[in-house]
């Protein structure tokens, strides 16, 4: 569930060519370099020191480039660190609950309205059901995206910049910024991985195989079949966790993709398309072979997802919800960063004399605006500060934009990059910034909240915004690089502060010191000395219900960490939702179509916070079961952690 807590480097540019008539460098009308000069060093500029290359790179640019690259791969290393130390740390029974109990039971559970468990489900099989090992296998993924797309979009940007310096440390100074941003995914989200994740990473693996297919197509003429075959699995894979956000980040991916190509001729475009195509159906028939047969999990997931939408905000709400909360977001921006804002115009604007006034508004501003971030505490991550730390995060992206809009405007700012890009470009880099927004699309929660975890391709359109003010006045060049650093160190302390501090519906990471005594399927987490008591005290009652395990329990109202604390196996959907009581049961009369259940005569445990209602009890009778006569109350709820748990009378040895 995507819920929240309230349910809730700047290297020096290198210097135009001299004289205020100069030209720009030549370019097709669709922004590409132009074949002969231009072109050739693009390509020339690929590597330092390839023959041909320009002279060698300024010793301070170099410097400036390193720095960059250290101080972001310093970022980027405190919020991996993180990660890695919070692994083993903290549990939320609820939504990430649920992930890790639809992934347990991922061959034989296929009542789900996600298809995230045939893609988690066997790599948590193949880390022993280690949930600490699963965590870590997201972190890798989480790194492993980030860089990818970070080096497709520099080398795809290293086309559209033939000043840049001709070094390496250039691409990577862009490619560590980029992951530095990426810890944004653990800005809130729970720790397991989930089909948020899916959706998000998807989204950024197939903008990174568009930008390598643009690639190819402004330095070769042609793209490698590979490089669409690619599509396959991500799309594969981003419609079976979330396919109502996919399809829209898809499309706006299809798009992009269709731009990267449309140069090469039709014939070059269908030959691509027909690569993607490909991919898709190889992968659909390896998943159809190797891990599930989809003709039998598909047709469960749409007939979970119908009792889904029969309980959903429709369309026309959720946009509301969206256009008023981000309303909202922008209201809070200008009333607290009104001035960097204006500072941002003003930097591009005056020049000459004035400039020193803008300088001066400059200074002003940052220092006020990282005031305001500070005093109202938008550096801090977790569920809990979900309201506030994407304001300092939208400002940077937002001063960012504003520079370079002011940068188109003004006429006398022809020299830059940005002014000269085409139309391919701008569709591919409006793809980069909309994959964030599309990826969120469905959400219940304000459209921000699910936006700002793919922060990291907002910042590779700053990147791209940076590096394209070469005639830009001084002040705008610093003012813009120094809100990109802004960027990154808030990114990575929110990231970090997130998981240490205010990690998803857990104990921060100084108190989940203790684990869960004969809890085998929470071995390595630590939790509060209190949550671990407290869970192995409940194992103990329910032990004689436990052997063997797999015993069918029905834990009620999103408790389904504690169904796999106690080593069970749902009936129905793994989600027992707490707002939909007739979802949960239309899934239990599903189980017991024929009258009866899969577990034979070990009948199942029912768990509650709450009275029992006559929507479950009519769900129990679905599958044979009397409430009033085949169940009894095991301890009074003050035992069992203040909840009602219920075993079958029949069962006094609990066999």
């Amino acid at each position: 569930m995507d819920r929240a807590a309230t349910d809730v480097p700047s290297g020096q540019a290198a210097a135009p060519a001299s004289g205020p008539a100069a030209a720009p460098d030549p370019v097709r009308d669709d922004g590409a370099p132009a074949a002969g000069d231009a072109g050739e060093m693009a390509r020339d500029t690929r590597e330092a020191g390839a023959p041909g290359a320009p002279a060698q790179v300024p010793r301070p640019v170099r410097i400036a480039l390193a720095g960059a690259v250290l101080a972001a791969g310093a970022a980027a290393a405190l919020w991996i660190t993180v990660v890695a130390l919070t692994a083993g740390h903290g549990l939320d029974v609820s939504d990430e609950g649920y992930y890790l109990l639809s992934y347990r039971w991922w061959r034989v559970n296929m009542q789900t309205f996600t298809g995230a468990q045939y893609l988690y489900g066997p790599v948590f099989e193949l880390v022993g059901y280690d949930i600490t090992g699963l965590r870590l296998v997201r972190l890798l993924s989480v790194v492993g995206t980030h860089l990818a797309f970070g080096w497709a979009f520099m080398r795809w940007l290293r086309v559209r910049r033939p000043r840049a310096p001709a070094t390496w440390l250039w691409e990577a100074a862009g490619v560590a910024v980029i992951l530095a941003c990426g810890g944004m995914v653990y800005s809130w989200l729970p720790l397991s991985p989930g089909y948020n994740d899916v959706s998000l990473l998807g989204a950024l693996l197939a903008v990174a195989i568009v930008l390598r297919m643009a690639t190819h197509a402004d330095r070769t003429g042609r793209v490698p079949a590979w490089v669409p075959a690619l599509f396959g699995p991500v799309v594969v894979a981003m419609l079976l966790a979330k396919w109502s956000s996919s399809a829209v980040t898809l499309a706006v991916v299809a798009l992009a993709g269709l731009a990267a190509v449309a140069p090469l001729g039709w014939r070059q475009v269908l030959r691509v398309t027909a690569w993607a195509l490909a991919g898709t159906v190889a992968t659909v028939l390896l998943i159809q072979l190797l891990v599930v047969p989809l003709t039998t999990a598909v047709p469960e997931m749409l007939a979970t997802n119908r009792l889904v939408a029969a309980g959903a905000n429709s369309p026309a709400a959720l946009l509301k919800l969206y256009a008023r909360t981000t309303w909202d977001l922008v209201k809070v921006m200008v009333d607290g960063h009104f001035l960097v804002f204006l500072a941002a115009i003003v930097a591009v604007v005056l020049r000459g004399r004035a400039a020193i006034g803008a300088g001066v508004v400059a200074a002003v501003a940052l220092s006020v605006s990282a005031w305001r971030v500070i005093v109202d505490g938008n550096y801090h991550g977790g569920t809990a500060n979900l309201l506030r730390y994407p304001v300092g995060l939208s400002v940077t992206f937002a001063v960012v934009l504003l520079v370079a809009i002011a940068v188109l405007v003004d006429r006398r700012a022809r020299g830059s990059a940005l002014r000269v890009e085409g139309w391919r470009g701008w569709t591919i880099l409006a793809a980069v910034a909309l994959v964030p927004v599309t990826q969120a699309a469905g959400t219940g929660n304000p459209l921000y909240f699910m936006a700002i975890n793919g922060f990291a391709a907002w910042a590779a359109i700053m990147l791209a915004i940076l590096t394209g003010l070469e005639t830009a006045p001084v002040i705008a060049r610093v003012l813009t690089a120094t809100v990109t650093a802004a960027a990154v160190l808030l990114s990575a302390v929110v990231a970090g502060d997130g998981l240490w501090a205010h990690p998803y519906r857990a104990a921060p990471r100084t108190m989940a010191t203790a684990e869960v005594p004969g809890a085998p399927a929470l071995s390595g987490i630590r939790l509060t000395p209190k949550q671990a008591a407290d869970y192995a005290g409940l194992r103990r009652r329910l032990a004689p219900y436990l052997d063997p395990p797999g015993r069918a329990i029905m834990a009620y109202d999103e408790m389904a960490g504690i169904v796999l604390l106690l080593d069970g196996r749902p009936v129905g959907e793994a989600w027992y939702s707490a707002i939909a009581p007739d979802r949960t049961a239309a899934g239990v009369r599903k189980e017991c179509s024929d009258g009866r259940g899969w577990w034979g005569t070990r009948s199942p445990v029912v768990i509650l916070h709450r009275p029992i209602t006559q929507v479950e009890i009519d769900a129990l009778r679905s599958c044979g079961l009397d409430f009033a006569t085949d169940y009894r109350l095991l301890a009074p709820p003050g035992e069992t952690l203040g909840l009602q748990v219920y075993v079958p009378t029949d069962d006094v040895n609990g066999q």
